[in-house]
């Protein structure tokens, strides 16, 4: 099972949430990253292509849909499992509070 999952994202009130997806390998990698609502309602999605080694930062609320919304996200790809690596930060502008959530593999 190739597919990653990140259990928290934000983007409501002060609050947004940035996707750091890295390539750990040296080969191209691509993939779509899946927002959902709380009740299971995909909210949005966004595709990428990341080269060798490179790094994806997603601003989550520039995803079509997830404006002033919160959930999950889930991030497929066509590599090999472990090839990816990441995290969602959550950033509070108000206050400069983060959090970071951190992207694992579904249990195999």
């Amino acid at each position: 099972e190739t597919t990653y999952m990140v259990p928290r994202f934000n983007n409501s009130g002060t609050q947004v949430t940035v996707l750091l997806v890295q390539n750990t390998t040296n080969r191209q990698l691509s993939g779509r990253a899946y927002f959902w609502g709380p009740g299971g309602a995909l909210l949005g999605s966004h595709a990428f292509a990341l080269g060798p080694r490179a790094e994806l930062v997603l601003n989550a609320a520039s995803v079509a849909g997830t404006a002033g919304q919160g959930g999950s996200i889930t991030v497929a790809h066509d590599g090999g499992y472990g090839a990816l690596a990441g995290k969602a930060v959550a950033l509070e502008t108000a206050s400069g509070f983060s959090f970071d959530s951190p992207m694992s593999g579904r249990a195999r």
